[in-house]
């Protein structure tokens, strides 16, 4: 099928986003103020388009090494164990971010895990995970929430990086001889951004988690004779 935009709704908000962010900032720091343009050609438009999608790729690919890898992997731990109650970060990182280690109700853990135990996974982690996610994904309302939840922490995840990126070059630029003093503000203003959207980030990476084992745990199975 034949598609007028050739963009999903991931690639807007996770990468084409953060790209045009960045640009933005470089462009405004550098002087240049190619984007600040009034009117675009058609050869610029695509041009700039492409530039930020390319941009917004690099950008996706260095966040989930910050944030997924590095914040979530080895410091707070995943969803798919926080859920369940085993988080990785010490007690008083925990307090500040409560809702994000909030676990799963020990009902949900348990019919969740018991489905599990029926294709030999015997606890928590990516291999219940990954079960989870597939029986989820065939139910057409917890599919569309998940997209939704996909994208919201996509975007949030792309766009705290880019916000702690340009903070860097704003600052940059207005330790330079002559540099903007309003650049001092929008360094700042870029980092509480970045704070917040990180917040942001956390939240709906752990609510795409919560649904998929929600869904797992009160779904049907798709076996007939499995009552």
């Amino acid at each position: 099928m034949d598609q007028k935009i050739p963009f999903t709704s991931y690639d807007f908000w996770a990468y084409l986003s953060a790209g045009f962010l960045l640009l933005f900032a470089i462009d405004s720091a550098a002087g240049t103020k190619l984007l600040m343009r009034d009117s675009w050609t058609v050869v610029q438009g695509t041009v700039a388009v492409s530039v930020a999608y390319a941009i917004g790729q690099l950008v996706a690919s260095l966040s989930s090494l910050v944030f997924e890898r590095g914040l979530v992997g080895s410091v707070l731990g995943y969803p798919r164990n926080v859920l369940f109650g085993d988080p990785k970060a010490p007690h008083w990182l925990r307090l500040p971010l409560r809702a994000y280690f909030q676990p799963l109700p020990p009902e949900t853990q348990a019919a969740a895990l018991k489905k599990g135990e029926k294709i030999g996974v015997v606890r928590h982690g990516e291999a219940l995970f990954l079960p989870a996610y597939i029986h989820a994904r065939q139910m057409p309302q917890v599919a569309g929430r998940l997209e939704s939840f996909l994208n919201l922490y996509g975007f949030c995840r792309n766009t705290a990086l880019v916000a702690f990126i340009d903070a860097v070059v704003w600052y940059w630029s207005y330790l330079r001889p002559g540099g903007p003093p309003e650049y001092l503000l929008w360094a700042r203003l870029a980092v509480i951004v970045g704070i917040g959207m990180t917040l942001r980030y956390l939240k709906f990476y752990r609510l795409y988690a919560n649904e998929v084992f929600v869904a797992y745990a009160y779904g049907q199975d798709e076996k007939k004779g499995d009552r």
